[in-house]
């Protein structure tokens, strides 16, 4: 006889939102400190951009192949797989391994963080009612960011280089698996299989693929060269931190205006402006000096974090604007693969220019691709005809194919109920 489906709560929606929530925190610390625990072992910024690689490449091989992980196994047990193994990884940092064993660590973390947003986003997708999906989405990518950015504040008075970080970073990667696997929803079944068809992404869309892309290779290089960045400036730990939480900070909150503002512009148009001034920021951040109040740096990395992100979510969208709304989950989880593609080869490529030229040559690196995204939007602008439909802006999360089988795709400015690609068994039946 089938189990009966436990009804919807917001208990039940809580505890997936908290074993996310504890993840983000332990990602939040480990991350940032990467970088400065690498500079205190020893290691140069090209190991540093080569490490960061890594594990963008382990979370582009997890979007692609973790679900067959979990179907063979079952939700629960993946995920309490990938939480220990995680762990267990963290703390393999304490060794002081050679540096492919830490590339190979952190791919395999980059795989287990993907697998890990599967599961979370696969939960949240069976609890959530289709009147609510918008909402919930909305408070998921809310939860996830502030803590990620509370992690990251955690990180001021923690030695970089020594045991106790690695220990704090791993339990909390193993506590975030309690409340996941304390409530009980029926083994919600994975519907996304994510397809490799990057070109026809780009076919649809050029500019969309390429906002995604601009994303991956800017904000995940930066993540790497950031602290490098405040070490070069003469920064201290708890300065350091605290520059690149307001820059975690700014990306989650800038999106949401800006968001706004692009369902009642042209996407296009908006997006050769932001890149514009994206360029033109990151101009005013090489003049940068130690003798300025800190709030500027503040302000500026928060402006420059928002910028940077909110690409993404805008290239989905206008992407989305040019396809069939059966497309909508194949095409926007290829997106997120070109994403993780530009967090990839970005902190590894421009890595290696630091030593010879100071950690500011990620600005120029900025600057240049994004004035290749202007006059490339700019000229396709001209060329293509504005989209009659368009998709309101949703702020997408960076984690896995997964949370686009329940996000919510609307129109913009009609009031219809968002398609959904889990009907309800009565409504199939009907």
């Amino acid at each position: 006889m089938a189990s009966e489906t436990p009804s919807i709560s917001p208990w039940s929606i809580a505890s997936p939102l908290a074993g996310g929530a504890i993840h983000a925190v332990g990602s939040g610390l480990f991350h940032t400190m990467i970088p400065l625990r690498l500079v205190a072992d020893g290691y140069g910024a090209g190991t540093i951009g080569l490490v960061v690689g890594a594990e963008g490449a382990g979370f582009l091989i997890g979007c692609i192949g973790s679900t067959r992980l979990i179907r063979s196994v079952g939700e629960v047990r993946a995920y309490a797989a990938l939480s220990a193994i995680s762990a267990v990884l963290i703390m393999a940092w304490g060794f002081s391994p050679h540096l492919a064993i830490l590339m190979l660590i952190q791919a395999a973390l980059g795989f287990a963080n993907a697998g890990q947003a599967v599961v979370i986003e696969s939960w949240m997708n069976a609890m959530v009612s289709n009147a609510n999906r918008g909402r919930v989405l909305t408070l998921y990518v809310l939860v996830v960011g502030l803590f990620y950015g509370l992690g990251q504040l955690l990180a001021t008075d923690i030695d970089p280089g020594g045991f106790p970080l690695l220990m704090i970073a791993a339990s909390l990667y193993t506590i975030a698996l309690v409340p996941v696997t304390a409530v009980w929803v029926g083994e919600p079944q994975l519907h996304v299989d994510v397809g490799i068809r990057i070109f026809r992404a780009f076919r649809t869309s050029p500019t969309g693929a390429l906002a995604c892309l601009l994303t991956g290779l800017i904000s995940s290089t930066f993540a790497s060269i950031g602290p490098l960045y405040g070490l070069d400036l003469g920064f201290g730990q708890s300065q350091i931190v605290i520059m690149m939480a307001a820059t975690q900070l700014g990306a989650l909150f800038l999106q949401f205006p800006l968001g706004y503002l692009s369902d009642r512009l042209d996407r296009r148009a908006m997006m050769f402006w932001l890149s514009l001034v994206l360029a033109a920021l990151c101009g005013a951040m090489i003049f940068l000096h130690i003798g300025m109040p800190f709030w500027i740096f503040l302000v500026a990395f928060s402006v420059f974090g928002g910028l940077t992100e909110i690409f993404y979510p805008l290239g989905v969208a206008h992407a989305n604007d040019k396809a069939d709304p059966k497309e909508f989950v194949t095409l926007s989880s290829n997106l997120l693969l070109i994403w993780a593609f530009g967090g990839t080869i970005g902190p590894a490529l421009i890595s290696t220019g630091v030593e010879p030229f100071g950690a500011e040559i990620f600005f120029y690196y900025a600057i240049a691709l994004s004035l290749l995204f202007a006059g490339f939007t700019l000229w396709r602008r001209h060329r293509q005809p504005k989209a009659k439909v368009r998709e309101q802006f949703v702020a997408y999360p960076q984690t896995s194919p997964q949370v686009y089988e329940w996000a919510p795709h609307t129109p913009a400015g009609d009031d219809i109920d968002p398609p959904t690609a889990n009907p309800d068994p009565e409504e199939k039946k009907a």
